[in-house]
């Protein structure tokens, strides 16, 4: 890679209703043109109003190609959201951050092609 090319991401939430765990499903999407070697949930922060919380987690995605999604978080979509991530690829590291609003009130869902299921994408690159 480049040293002028950039890590680029996307995190896509659909909605995935499952008993016992959260409506949303939330993956994690390669948009760069090399595979990522390591992706890794660091962080999830919510939000709803004054109140905000921040937990560690530990989701690990390895050998990611272009194109490819993985999954990598649940929730049920009642704050609003941040996920921070840790990507390597091509011998490069990036912090990612994606902020996601309240999901359970959003009507106007688009489709996330690469998973050809309706959701509401962020993007970030680094």
């Amino acid at each position: 890679m480049n040293e002028s090319e950039r890590i680029r991401c996307r995190v896509a939430a659909c909605r995935e209703p499952q008993v016992g765990a959260g409506e949303w499903r939330f993956y994690l999407i390669n948009d760069g043109d090399v595979p990522l070697e390591s992706a890794a949930l660091y962080r999830v922060s919510t939000e709803w109003g004054d109140f905000g919380h921040s937990q560690a987690a530990d989701v690990h995605v390895t050998d990611l190609a272009p194109g490819a999604h993985a999954p990598i978080w649940r929730d049920d979509g009642e704050f609003r959201i941040e996920l921070s991530l840790l990507v390597r690829a091509g011998g490069r590291e990036a912090r990612l951050n994606f902020e996601f609003p309240k999901l359970y009130i959003q009507r106007n869902l688009r489709r996330v092609d690469a998973l050809g299921k309706l959701g509401w994408e962020e993007s970030a690159e680094g």
